[in-house]
């Protein structure tokens, strides 16, 4: 294997040399870990290990070429050697990216293999991960390096495999342009016997009508081939759209009008009681540009069933559990899923789309589990965006005030509250400072309520605290340092389903948890994609007030993107 993966290299290394520089480009990166952590179990444990120390390092080698100015390839390999093997032991080989993109007469765009897709919050849309706040310092290493491995991206796109194409038409009247977007994926391949080959599709149709008003059309379908397997009823998950967007505005001030509305319907083929409901979004807001303030507001109604599995499944895969220190105590307890192990432990992350309504945590976002195309849910919501032209700050603000649509088990329905806060201050620019000094600042707030009923009363409050700062100490040379705090503390009812996706049962959910976490460290940026860090940090949990534990941990960082 390695003599043939290095004959590939080479051979590919003689074609670049041969060829121009605009032939054939080598992209990819490059890391390195090691790190050694312990736990302070809290308790009596004399059968768990309590440190654990490892490593590995990386690289992602990448070929694009670029055959005529049309056509792109992309092949990457990644080469993996966990700390400790030796002798070639520990040492993995896989194809990490690829894919063949395009433009096809001039006029299509074209990618097939490896695409990176989204569509609109409501269709196709990749939610950020519960409480994520304002990441800095340590937090913010460790993110970019989950969300480079699970291929996550700002812009909240998901990591399929399939085709995609787009092209767009001008016209000289009526309206400016039409563009046209479609995609097809595969979820899962049939094993012959009883799983359907499942595939995700769809698309949109964009009409800019002018720079005053634009309109989409949107459609995305989960479905089964049937025949594909023997006995297997085919799935359906069809979400349709209207999407408008309009603008009014003068040089001191503009308007801005955005609305999403649709319908989905979901279930068996061969049975006629699917579900399905609408969903209404539409927001306002108004922009000072002289003052750099932005303001909104915004009414949303998702039905009880809407169901959109293409913008509901969830970043996190909370059925799993800890890979790190699992159990502890004498009584080898399980242990529960903290936010600490959300930036540590890569087996969490879910890189695919999933139909079914997924697990999720209440004590980590019980108000809009799923993003804002969470069904069962309606209200108002607000948002407040400011930066000042010195760009010494910047903040936004949101509050959402929602309801239950329909009552899970008794007609009292939940009420939420969700607000949160992201602040960042660019010291350097405050006091007109050469080196770099930034300070982040996150805060977070969910509360969920429902009056006694046969049930019982729900009380379920948590909150969250992030503070971060990256000071530049010498060129080049950063501080970094992070405090965080998260309480959830009440009660709650979950529902339990069946495969028909109905109601059969609650169970309870009782928590009062508190976790601290701090850390401390250096980072030396050898140029804008390349440093070194090392870093200290120390977490301490209390779920429930039974058992609390500490971890601690030293890290070093080694990332280089190329």
């Amino acid at each position: 294997m390695k003599s043939a993966l290095i004959l590939f290299i080479c051979c590919l290394s003689t074609v670049a040399f041969s060829q121009s520089k605009k032939k054939v480009q080598f992209v990819g990166g490059a890391r390195s870990l090691i790190s050694h952590m312990s736990m302070d179990p809290g308790a009596e444990d004399t059968v768990s290990r309590k440190k654990s120390t490892g490593g590995y390092a990386l690289i992602d080698l990448g070929f694009k070429i670029n055959p005529n100015a049309q056509t792109e390839i992309l092949g990457m390999i990644r080469i993996n050697n966990d700390f400790g093997g030796f002798w070639g032991g520990g040492v993995t080989f896989d194809v990490r990216q690829l894919y063949v993109r395009g433009v096809a007469g001039k006029i299509v765009r074209y990618q097939l293999g490896n695409i990176d897709y989204k569509l609109t919050p409501y269709t196709f849309y990749n939610n950020d991960f519960d409480l994520q706040m304002n990441s800095s310092g340590a937090l913010r290493i460790k993110e970019d390096v989950n969300n480079y491995e699970t291929f996550y991206s700002k812009n909240n796109t998901w990591r399929q495999q399939g085709a995609a194409i787009d092209f767009g038409l001008a016209f000289p009247k009526v309206v400016n342009e039409i563009k046209f977007n479609g995609f097809i994926t595969r979820l899962n391949p049939t094993n012959f016997t009883n799983i359907l080959e499942r595939l995700y599709g769809g698309g949109n149709m964009i009409v800019k009508q002018s720079k005053y008003l634009t309109v989409g059309f949107n459609h995305v379908s989960i479905f089964d081939l049937k025949e594909t397997a023997i006995g297997t009823p085919a799935y359906r998950n069809n979400v349709s759209t209207l999407t408008a967007q309009s603008a009014l505005g003068k040089k001191k001030w503009r308007l801005k009008f955005n609305g999403e509305t649709g319908f989905s319907t979901s279930g068996l083929v061969e049975d006629t009681s699917s579900l399905s409901d609408y969903f209404i979004n539409a927001s306002a807001s108004f922009e000072l540009k002289d003052l750099g303030l932005t303001a909104s507001i915004g009414y949303m109604d998702n039905g009880a069933d809407f169901r959109s599995f293409g913008a509901q499944s969830k970043r996190i895969n909370y059925d799993n559990v800890n890979t790190i220190f699992d159990r502890y105590t004498n009584d080898q307890i399980l242990r529960t899923t903290s936010l600490y192990d959300l930036y540590n432990d890569p087996n969490y992350y879910n890189q695919s789309i999933s139909t079914g309504i997924a697990a999720y945590n209440p004590a980590l976002n019980n108000v809009l589990p799923f993003g804002v195309a969470t069904f069962n849910r309606k209200g108002i919501y607000s948002t407040v965006n400011y930066q000042d032209k010195k760009k010494y700050v910047n903040l936004d603000a949101t509050y959402y005030r929602l309801s239950e649509v329909r009552g899970q088990g008794t007609t009292e329905l939940k009420k939420f509250d969700f607000a949160k806060t992201k602040l960042d201050i660019n010291v350097s620019n405050m006091f007109s400072w050469k080196k770099k000094q930034t300070v982040n600042v996150g805060w977070s707030y969910q509360a969920t309520n429902r009056a006694p009923s046969p049930f019982g009363g729900i009380s379920l409050t948590t909150q969250a605290l992030q503070v971060g700062g990256e000071f530049e100490l010498v060129e080049d040379l950063f501080l970094i340092a992070n405090y965080s705090y998260f309480m959830s503390r009440g009660n709650e009812l979950l529902a339990v389903r069946d495969g028909n996706d109905e109601i059969i049962n609650f169970t309870e959910y009782n928590i009062n948890a508190k976790e601290g976490y701090y850390a401390a460290g250096l980072r030396f940026n050898f140029s804008e994609d390349v440093y070194l860090s090392a870093f200290y940090e120390g977490n301490s949990n209390n779920d429930n007030e039974i058992n609390p534990y500490a971890l601690n941990q030293v890290m070093v960082f080694y990332v280089m993107k190329f």
